[in-house]
């Protein structure tokens, strides 16, 4: 997904895997838990367990970053959420000794980016550097095909009405054709079938 994204993703993740040795995870297009687009480069032994086993609901960094509401960068060892299940113990136990977790909002969504070291903390120099590298990328994703327009986004709200292709194309003053390619265009960025599940995808991500 995120080749379609960003081309020349792999230029930006290398740069990220240089401050983040054992690994990191990016999450863009943030939203109720939920990111559009996704980079695990954790180690696949932890990322098994951690779906197998930890779940978003259990994980306290997780839970720091939907807590967020706007831009926030913490180390691991900063973050006082509770972790009642020990997830930092046995992240450790896969070489995620030491990690930095930072959140950038951009309009609507929020982006973040988790990175982790086996041998000390991140400086202060290295999170501004991954900051740097969180709002490029996050700002990249904003531009790109899949954040639908404020046309698309117009014409979803018109569907919600309950309107006729006809009258919502009226409302909005253009052809029913051209509101039909919208819709259309704003199906395929939502991943949906139709454009009824496309409207209740774009009311749960908030977008309506």
């Amino acid at each position: 997904m995120l080749e379609t994204v960003i081309p020349d993703h792999e230029r930006y993740l290398g740069e990220i895997e240089e401050l983040a040795p054992a690994g990191f995870f990016l999450g863009l297009g943030l939203h109720l838990g939920r990111p559009h687009v996704t980079v695990n480069r954790f180690p696949e032994a932890w990322v098994k367990h951690w779906e197998q086993d930890v779940f978003l609901g259990r994980d306290p960094i997780a839970l720091w970053v939907i807590n967020q509401t706007s831009d926030a960068t913490a180390r691991w060892s900063e973050i006082s959420v509770p972790d009642h299940f020990g997830i930092l113990a046995q992240a450790a136990e896969h070489g995620l000794r030491y990690g930095a977790t930072l959140v950038t909002q951009l309009g609507r969504r929020r982006s973040c980016l988790s990175a982790a070291r086996s041998d000390r903390e991140f400086t202060d120099a290295e999170l501004s550097e991954l900051g740097g590298r969180l709002n490029l990328l996050a700002h990249l994703f904003s531009k790109s095909d899949l954040v639908l327009t404020e046309k698309e986004i117009e014409a979803l709200r018109q569907m919600r009405l309950g309107l006729t292709h006809s009258e919502a194309a009226e409302a909005v003053g253009i052809s029913v054709s051209a509101l039909k390619l919208r819709l259309s265009s704003a199906q395929k960025k939502l991943g949906c079938r139709n454009v009824t599940s496309a409207v209740v995808r774009a009311v749960e991500e908030d977008l309506i």
